[in-house]
């Protein structure tokens, strides 16, 4: 199996040592932040890139933070994703969109780090419901007054 570990542009260092330190059989790339203090040792790793798409085509899982851009673009690629909110952030927004893709079973989420090799395993088995991409309300309204 191959995954995709995301965290965007903002450090999780707890997460990405934890993966790193897995004894895993499946093929696994981390993208770190260019903040990160901690360095992955064991696994290969990238910093952000605009072609990250590209990774996330070649994943059968994603591990993501649950920041909103990520989140609603891999709901949008139909992308098999485990959703970890980075609870170390002042906001809890994460906790928010990571219950919300877990009630509307868009997605299997991990709130404990320490049982992410556990999480991992059920997420690839888990049965998540097609995300329906809704179009802003008005937004016909404002493509006709732009043209």
């Amino acid at each position: 199996m191959n995954i995709f570990v995301t965290v965007g542009t903002t450090p999780f260092d707890k997460l990405i040592e934890k993966i790193d330190m897995l004894a895993t059989e499946h093929n696994i790339i981390l993208q770190i932040s260019e903040n990160a203090k901690y360095i992955p040792i064991n696994l290969e790793y990238i910093h952000f890139t605009k072609e990250i798409n590209e990774y996330f085509d070649k994943a059968d899982l994603i591990i993501t933070h649950a920041g909103a851009g990520n989140i609603y673009n891999l709901l949008e690629l139909n992308k098999k994703i485990l959703v970890v909110p980075n609870l170390e952030r002042i906001d809890v927004h994460q906790m928010d969109l990571a219950n919300y893709v877990k009630n509307e079973s868009f997605a299997f989420i991990c709130t404990d780090i320490s049982i992410i090799q556990e999480s991992i395993e059920r997420a690839l088995l888990y049965k998540t419901k097609k995300y329906e991409k809704e179009i802003f309300f008005k937004f016909k309204e404002i493509v006709e007054y732009l043209n």
